[in-house]
């Protein structure tokens, strides 16, 4: 009989793991006949997206030298002034490194005067003396970068004694090198390139180190192919400018390379994406194995059920009858320590009335009640919060936020508190140097808040209680911040056995002197369950007696310096070293024209409307949205406005929206729509920003708060510009 039972413990996870193992063959099979068709689907989709951005850029910036040429040909007449500074204001909106001039043998000079050679093959000198070419080749740059330049054959001419035949913009090969990249798990260590019909390199997101001249070349020697459904070769397929995805294996590493032809220059994308990365992103396949194991297990865990039922329903009813204690707790706790502070705030009240004619009790009484009103709040907030976090409702932000100014919220609230008391109270980050940081403040505040309240609370008159912040990684170098928020007390103290328990919800030192606090015994609980969330960790040092120290450590990530910081900077740089060539007689670039201005902040709009007027604007017409922007247009004669200055955030229509919408009634027969300059005016001055106001058909963006100067050299650069489409 004991032979027998030992057979029978045993059968159940033999028989568990006997599926198990025809489960994994059975799923690898099908996964197998899927897995290639999936990761086609999968690459192709990806790539085509990081094509259709290639050739949004190389339209944009070929788009720009164009609109150089135009203004270099018609510098007199087009009402720019001086090109050398045109160009370096064009550089500064624009994000380009450097400007050139290129004659009919290569050799160049830059807006800043610097001089060069460009060598090249015979296409490439042969391309110099065809207008109407683009190309793309590349020049030194500093720290060992690279500069891109970009290409466009022009009408020969002369400018300040040097003959060109093409112009050019350089831009650091790291902005590319961005484009090219796809931040995607899946694509991690993805080597991105394109490539001419010869696989010589155009532009990549590898490293500058890294980087092969000729990826087809290299692919040939160092490739072994796995797996190529058109067998008609990787050369070939190149050269013909056939879109697929092969399976090679490149120095011991196995690749997938997607080929596909860009629409920019007759150009090919290559991309060699590490199989390894590829294979983790599989969705579908690991679905229908997930769906197989849940079968598998459903059929376990049925039977598990019925052999193990009483036991279940004896460990339920045990949890039932826990929560029912738990909740008959709680609801003693709050029927208690809320009507507490609900009886004192009804007898403060009852006191006011009969000492109505007594201002000095009066206001004794009402302080009084205030303070009892506030521990009642704070209780119920504890309650909430709770609450919340119990059902999933709480969601960590990653948002940019000042810590002096968390600090300073934190301070106003409970220095009140304190005051009543007599208690000192202070705070204080001496050695954090760091104040923008990524996180969430609202949470942090209120933990912050919840832990010195409590010390508060425990801390009897004439106490102390501090709040100190400390770096603990102030020694390394990284992009994130370790610190460390002490709130420390003089106050009652927590006994040793109950330490463990401050934590847990409902739960309260029974100690004499603490017997006449009113509280629910959460607050620390909404304490460690929000520090939980935000991946940090909290400890508490006590001694009855003499005080506690709560010891609060959170990771945050060190803010960016914004765009907008970063233009300021820049154009503090640019202001220093400068020289003055403008001529005197130059005037205002204002005067006599006519603006629409789209701004729904009043007081933005009135300091814009005087500006113009000062600078000498003969009138400005302004709307309160995009909308009325775009009917204000309408309604005037062609030619009516000569420039339109557009917010980007406002109701009903946005900047965005209206810039596109103003330049579509070109195709409504207004013409001028197409060629009025229209220039963004915004306080969002990241990267992407300035890039979609010229996707929406915009011609420049001004950061806010307007710089005057940029303002006028943009005014003056656009004048009698026209708007001009490839």
């Amino acid at each position: 009989m004991r032979g027998e039972k030992k057979a029978s413990k045993w059968t159940m996870p033999v028989t568990i793991a006997l599926l198990f193992v025809v489960l994994i063959f059975a799923v690898n099979t099908i996964q197998d006949r899927f897995i290639y068709s999936d990761r086609v689907v999968q690459l192709t989709t990806y790539f085509s997206q990081l094509e259709a951005v290639i050739s949004t850029r190389f339209t944009r910036y070929y788009k720009l030298l164009r609109s150089w040429s135009y203004h270099l040909e018609h510098e007199e007449s087009s009402g720019i002034g001086d090109f050398n500074n045109y160009i370096s204001t064009e550089k500064r909106i624009w994000d380009v490194e450097e400007a050139y001039l290129i004659d009919e043998n290569g050799a160049y000079i830059s807006v800043n005067g610097d001089t060069g050679q460009i060598s090249g093959g015979e296409e490439f000198f042969s391309k110099l003396q065809k207008v109407g070419q683009r190309q793309v080749t590349h020049l030194p740059g500093k720290n060992d970068n690279r500069i891109d330049v970009f290409i466009l054959s022009i009408k020969p001419g002369e400018h300040d004694g040097f003959n060109y035949c093409a112009i050019g913009l350089g831009l650091n090969s790291m902005q590319m090198k961005n484009r090219l990249t796809l931040d995607r798990a899946e694509m991690k260590g993805s080597q991105n390139y394109l490539v001419d019909r010869s696989g010589k390199l155009i532009v990549t997101s590898v490293k500058v180190s890294e980087e092969k001249e000729n990826i087809v070349d290299y692919i040939k020697k160092k490739g072994h192919v796995l797996y190529d459904p058109l067998g008609e070769g990787f050369e070939f397929e190149i050269a013909e400018r056939m879109t697929g995805v092969i399976v090679m294996e490149i120095e011991g590493i196995k690749y997938y390379i997607t080929y596909m032809p860009c629409e920019m220059q007759n150009s090919m994308l290559i991309c060699l994406t590490p199989a390894e990365s590829v294979d983790a992103s599989i969705a579908h396949v690991k679905k229908m194995n997930n769906m197989l194991l849940i079968v598998v297990f459903s059929i376990i865990l049925v039977i598990i059920i019925m052999l193990m039922r009483y036991t279940a329903m004896q460990t339920m009813l045990e949890v039932a009858n826990s929560a029912n204690d738990t909740k008959t707790r709680f609801l003693a706790n709050m029927s208690h320590d809320f009507r507490t502070p609900m009886n004192a705030m009804a007898g403060y009240i009852t006191l006011m009335k009969e000492n109505a004619g007594d201002a000095k009790k009066v206001r004794e009484y009402g302080e009084k009640a205030e303070y009892a009103h506030r521990n009642m709040l704070n209780m119920i907030n504890c309650v909430l919060d709770l609450s919340k976090m119990e059902e999933g409702g709480e969601e960590i932000i990653h948002e940019r936020f000042s810590l002096n100014d968390l600090l300073k919220n934190v301070k106003q609230e409970i220095t009140p508190l304190a005051d009543e008391k007599y208690q000192k109270f202070t705070v204080s980050r001496s050695d954090v140097k760091e104040d923008a940081l990524v996180g969430d403040p609202q949470k942090i505040e209120l933990i912050l808040k919840n832990l010195l309240q409590n010390a508060v609370l425990y801390t009897d008159e004439n106490g102390e209680i501090a709040l100190k912040v400390y770096t603990e990684n102030a020694d390394e170098i990284s992009d994130r911040i370790q610190l460390r928020f002490e709130v420390s007390d003089n106050g009652i103290g927590i006994g040793s056995e109950f330490i463990d328990q401050i934590f847990e919800p409902f739960k309260r030192e029974q100690r004499q002197r603490s017997s006449k606090t009113q509280s629910t015994g959460l607050g620390l609980t909404v304490v460690k369950r929000m520090t939980d969330m935000l991946g940090g960790t909290i400890d508490v040092e006590s001694e009855v007696g003499s005080g506690t120290v709560f010891k609060l450590r959170l990771g945050f990530d060190i803010a960016e310096k914004t765009e907008l910081e970063e233009m300021k900077e820049l154009e503090a740089v640019l202001e220093e070293g400068k020289t003055e060539v403008e001529a005197a007689d130059q005037g205002s670039p204002f005067e006599g024209m006519r603006f629409l201005a789209a701004e729904d902040n009043e007081l933005n709009a009135e300091i814009l409307v005087e500006i113009l007027k000062l600078k000498g604007a003969e009138l400005v017409d302004l709307t309160e949205d995009g909308e009325k922007a775009v009917a204000a247009f309408k309604e005037k004669d062609k030619g009516y406005y000569d420039m339109i200055l557009m917010d980007i955030q406002m109701p009903v229509m946005d900047g965005y929206e209206a810039a596109h919408a103003i330049r579509s009634l070109a195709n409504e027969g207004r013409e001028d729509a197409k060629t009025i300059p229209i220039i963004a005016m915004s306080a969002n001055a990241f990267r992407d920003d300035i890039e979609k106001t010229s996707e929406s058909g915009m011609d420049a963006h001004l950061p806010k708060p307007i710089d005057i100067n940029l303002f006028e050299s943009t005014v003056r650069a656009l004048k009698g510009r026209e708007h001009e489409k490839l």
